[in-house]
Parts: C-alpha cells; structure tokens; sequence
C-alpha cells in the first residue's frame, strides 16, 4: 500500500496563502519582481504544512528545500515526517509519509527522476521525484540530519551518532560503513555533511575528528583530531570539541571548524594543518561566498565573512539574539536565516543589512535559491517563498 497522496496541481493548496500577486514563478515574473533597485528579496506567498501544525510545542524545523526549477517543483520535509512535492506557485503536486522526522534536504537527480530522502529514525527512501512512487527503503542505523550525497553507483550519508554509510543506488543495499565512537559529555546538536572531491570523502564527527574516507571501500585515507588541541574539560575530553561544519574544499584546502578550538584550513590530500584561526569559535557553517570569500555561521559571532588567502576579517554582524543559520549566496546576497528572528538579506561587500522578513517562531533551517526564486521553512513548519530582486 502505497504512502504517497496524490493531489491535483492547483494554484493555491490548501493552507497556503498567497502574499502577493499570482505572476510567482521559476520564469516570466512580473515588472514588480524584478526592480533591482531594492536589493532585497520580496515575500510571495507562504504555506503552512498541516500536518506540523497539531503538536502542542513549537517545532525545529531544520530541513532545507530542494529545487527542481526545470520540471518546476520544491520538495521539503518536516519533522512530522511528511514530504510535500510543490509547485513554485505554491499548489501540491505529492505527499509522502516518510514515518519518520525529516531534518535533511532530500537528495534529487532530476535527470533520473530519483529522490533520496533520509530521516531521523534512520531510513533512506528511494522515490520516484515525480510521483511519490516507493523504489526501497533501507534502515541504516543512526539519524540522519545532512544532505545525503550522490554518484552515479552510490549514495553516502553520515548519520547523527557518527556513522558513514555507503548505500547502493539501485537496490538500497549497504556497500561499506565506518564508525566513530561518540564521546560522552558536552556537544552541540548540529553534526557536519559529507563533501566528496577528488577521490575524498570528508566529514567531522562529535569528538572532533575530521576524516578523508575512500569512497569507493571507506578505508581511512587521514585523519585529523582537532581536540588535541584543547583543553581537557573537568571530568575528561574538552566540551564542545565537536567539527559541526559541512567541509568546503577550494584549490586544494579543505575548510572546517571546531566549535570550540575554531576555524582550520587543512591540506586536502594529506590533512596536516595550513592555518588555524583559533579566535572563530562557535562555528556551526561555512558557506562558499566567492572564489576568496568565506562567510561564518556562528553562535558566538553572529555572521563573519573572512578571506581565506590573507584571513582578514572583512564584517562581522552580531545577531540580536539567537544565532545564524548557514547562509546562502545569491550575486551578492548574503542570505540566512535567524533561530529566534527573521530571514535576513545582507550585502556581501559590507556586511550591511538590506531588508529582513520575521517569522513568530525564527529560523533553523537553510534557505535554497535557485533562477530568482527562493524558500525556507520555518520553524513551526511554515515555508516561505520569496522572490530575489532582478529576478525574471
């Protein structure tokens, strides 16, 4: 018995409330939509899942949207466990009961018309993108809170407890896995992604620990323990020596950052330390702003945007309250949402805020941008769809 309800594409689902006009789309949006001169983006519409709305507290909304602009459809997740498979106009083409929370951005190949989706009672589901319809499902054994990664034979995920597991693309059975022991004690709730580059597979883990695996059997090819240059807290292992940051990877330097002990540029082939800046702390994302540009989520910083050639700190922009989440470049937008405020546009020159819209119950969850247009789920299961200026 299938999972997935289908419903009929219409302009506006159920739940969803139109901001402005009807002109909303991948293409073609309207003269208002592309004034260039306002430099900030323009909420168009919002939806409310209806299935996040029946728990009596507030929920985390992590999951980032993924975007399929060609065949125009958004697929987002919610903790309740549901995908919704929507049009840019806001109407519901699918949902799927996953049975299980979704933290995660579903991983799409629109070219083969498959979607991967992970959630956090630890099963990966293959459906068909455009239907909804089931291929396997594969229990692996742990949370799964990041993007799954994939090639053309495999798909990779890292799961919450510190797993690294290697599934097969066609039957969803497991090729290799790799484990880390967790430690006990203080760490942050984020866990960092999976970047695969030239034959590496990297991520971090809880106790510190940075890793370049093989993707092909999952034989370590370095390691590189952060903590060992921390402190040790007062019962043992240093608190919050944990790498939460998804690796970024340019010209042969992989990015990372430890939540206590700070930024690292390590050397992609070996893992030995180019630089160390131990004053970024709090750390939680990096985001690729330009070929130089760096910009730091942090909750100790707020948003900091670095170059990685001389390590200058260019702007540095303290929330309020709450902290950022991890930022996506749009030209030269800095976008992002706050935990306990709004969606925030900022000048990637200056670090100057452009515009913001607020949400009641803030931000942890990415935004996704793709031809003009945007979205982001809210905390509290509301998605926003806004429109970026120039947008055409």
């Amino acid at each position: 018995m299938t999972r997935t309800t289908l419903a009929a594409v219409a302009l506006l689902a159920a739940g969803c409330g139109q901001i402005s006009g009807t002109g909303f789309g991948w293409i073609g949006g309207r003269g208002e939509d592309r004034d260039p001169s306002t430099r900030t983006v323009h909420l168009r519409w919002r939806h409310r899942l209806a299935s996040v709305t029946r728990e009596a507290f507030v929920p985390v909304e992590r999951a980032q949207a993924a975007l399929d602009p060609a065949n125009d459809r958004i697929y987002v997740g919610s903790s309740a466990g549901e995908l919704v498979a929507m049009t840019a106009t806001g109407g519901t083409i699918y949902s799927y009961d996953a049975g299980g929370g979704i933290a995660a951005e579903p991983a799409l190949d629109p070219r083969r018309d498959e979607l991967f989706l992970a959630t956090e009672d630890g099963v990966v589901h293959r459906l068909t993108a455009s239907s909804g319809e089931v291929g396997w499902r594969q229990e692996i054994g742990g949370a799964v809170s990041q993007t799954p990664v994939l090639t053309d034979d495999a798909i990779y995920l890292v799961t919450d407890n510190d797993i690294v597991v290697a599934l097969d693309r066609e039957d969803g059975e497991p090729l290799w896995r790799y484990r880390r022991e967790a430690p006990e004690g203080f760490y942050v709730s984020e866990h960092a992604g999976l970047t695969i580059v030239d034959g590496h597979l990297l991520t971090g883990f809880t106790a510190g620990v940075v890793v370049s695996l093989d993707p092909a059997d999952g034989a370590l090819r370095w390691e590189r323990d952060t903590s060992l240059e921390l402190e040790a807290g007062p019962d043992g292992p240093p608190r919050f020596a944990d790498v939460d940051t998804t690796p970024v990877v340019l010209d042969g330097v992989v990015y990372i950052a430890s939540f206590t002990g700070g930024l690292y540029a390590l050397d992609l082939e070996s893992g030995s330390v180019v630089w160390r800046d131990e004053e970024l702390t709090g750390v939680t994302g990096i985001t690729r702003a330009t070929s130089r540009l760096l910009l730091l989520s942090s909750g100790d910083l707020g948003m900091v945007c670095i170059d990685r050639e001389d390590r200058e700190i260019l702007w540095r922009r303290q929330l309020p309250q709450g902290s950022p989440g991890r930022s996506v470049v749009a030209g030269d937008l800095v976008l992002f949402g706050e935990s306990q405020g709004g969606f925030v546009t900022l000048d990637l020159g200056s670090g100057r805020e452009l515009g913001r819209f607020e949400s009641q119950h803030g931000f942890s969850a990415a935004p996704s941008v793709a031809d003009g247009r945007g979205f982001i789920l809210g905390n509290g299961g509301t998605l926003f769809a806004f429109a970026l200026p120039g947008a055409s």
